[in-house]
């Protein structure tokens, strides 16, 4: 059984809003003081932000001050089409203020609007070369538009600038890590553990990329110390879950996907996870009511009603796994939910439509051995057992230790009347897993020794 695993958190690079103060030679007064600390006390200081614009008595650069911290209050209390609006007009009375396009730019991807974002930080960078966090951040949104290749080149500008930034350290290294080039990645990561060594972000996102690159018990030490530098860092115990689900150590995920979600009770990703976890211990009904809560806190959530299809299909009940595979391919075509509705056509009997799935799975994913590996049980299924031996063959290639391939083509083999490869087969099979008990009773038919 195949389902697909929510991946790893990424770290979330936070650059704090920069705030102003008004060009007056004399002492702030005390309603100045107010509105300069707006990101620390915002109802008060939107106040007093307010106050000053509407006094009448400011013009100019200082105008535009009490609009930039009264913005930055806004962005504190979460407002941010307020924000906006206040830093667009902070710019209009002062365009050589690089800190306003900064701060305009992180309102902008607060909402996901990346390319006005860019724009923005590209601007603070044309007024301030040297502007790291401008840097950092049209890299963040670079990185988040998937354009790794520019997202590195800006983190390499700022890290130019400030060597010892853990924050882009650990955002270079996320970049690397999305390009498969996990040496790179490490070596950034532990530049910013060393620049840092409480940062438990940067231990976090090395133990995942240690995970990724086949790493595992150093991955652990290293999620193990992210834990104890900050226990209520939920990503951490979502990437340890996830390191335990792959190596089957489903207790272990099951409990650290519980402690994510005990931090974060909305976090849709642990709670597939952790459905995925108790599917695979056979607890189909804790299950299905954690993929149940994921589609209630978000209704169209294309990885929840596919796990949720597996647990229906567990329960044969194979009309309701394809209603809610159906939902999941409707909402992002997916190799693995295409893969999934095959399995429950097949429990139907209805291989025509299960090869139609199983096409279009390897269609999205032509290196995936599993489709390969299922589309050949089904035309064995289906009495096409010539078909199916191509189709083994293939998954073979793609994977050369994956057991239930071998199994499957050794029942081809002996179905196809040649038995010398079919015994080669199913040792092969019992060589990977031990304990194949199919391969072990089809050596017992063929009166081959194991």
């Amino acid at each position: 059984m195949r389902s697909r695993l929510h991946g790893l958190m990424p770290v979330v690079l936070t650059l704090a809003v920069i705030g102003g103060r008004p060009a007056l030679a004399q002492s702030l007064t005390a309603e100045w003081q107010r509105c300069a600390r707006s990101d620390a006390a915002p109802d008060d200081g939107i106040a007093a932000c307010t106050a000053i614009v509407d006094s009448g008595t400011e013009r100019g650069k200082n105008l535009a001050i009490a609009h930039f911290n009264r913005a930055n209050g806004w962005l504190a209390k979460g407002e941010l089409d307020r924000a906006i609006a206040d830093f667009s007009g902070a710019i209009g009375l002062d365009g050589t203020n690089a800190k306003a396009f900064y701060n305009r730019g992180n309102a902008w991807s607060a909402l996901g609007a990346r390319e006005r974002a860019i724009a923005d930080f590209t601007e603070a960078i044309r007024l301030d070369a040297n502007f790291v966090a401008a840097h950092a951040s049209r890299g963040v949104a670079h990185l988040d538009k998937g354009d790794i290749d520019r997202a590195i080149v800006d983190f390499d500008s700022a890290i130019r600038l400030a060597p010892r930034d853990a924050r882009v350290l650990t955002a270079r290294g996320l970049a690397w890590r999305a390009k498969g080039e996990f040496d790179l990645a490490l070596a950034d990561f532990g530049r910013a553990v060393e620049a840092e060594p409480n940062n438990a972000n940067a231990r976090n996102e090395r133990g995942a990329t240690l995970h990724a690159a086949g790493q595992f018990e150093p991955a652990l030490a290293d999620f193990a110390e992210a834990v104890r530098l900050d226990p209520r860092l939920a990503a951490t115990y979502v990437n340890r879950g996830l390191a335990y689900l792959t190596r089957n150590n489903l207790d272990a995920a099951v409990i650290d996907f519980g402690e994510a979600l005990r931090l974060d009770p909305a976090d849709t990703t642990s709670l597939i996870n952790r459905g995925t976890a108790l599917q695979l211990k056979g607890d189909l009904a804790r299950a299905q009511a954690d993929y149940d809560e994921a589609l209630r806190i978000t209704p169209n959530l294309a990885a929840a009603f596919s796990g949720r299809g597996n647990v229906f299909l567990a329960r044969n009940e194979p009309d309701r796994a394809i209603a809610d595979y159906d939902r999941a391919i409707a909402l992002g075509p997916d190799a693995v939910a295409f893969s999934n509705r095959a399995r429950a056509w097949r429990a139907k009997g209805d291989f025509t439509r299960a090869i139609a799935d199983l096409n279009e799975a390897i269609r999205l994913a032509p290196t995936d051995a599993a489709s390969y590996n299922s589309r050949a049980w089904t035309h064995h299924l289906a009495g096409r057992d010539a078909d199916g031996l191509a189709d083994a063959d293939k998954a073979i290639e793609l994977n050369p230790n994956d057991a239930n391939a071998f199994d499957t083509r050794g029942t081809l083999h002996a179905k196809l009347g040649q038995r010398n490869n079919a015994v080669a087969d199913f040792r092969r099979a019992l060589e990977l897993n031990p304990g194949l008990t199919a391969s072990a009773e089809a050596l017992k038919k063929l009166g081959a020794p194991r």
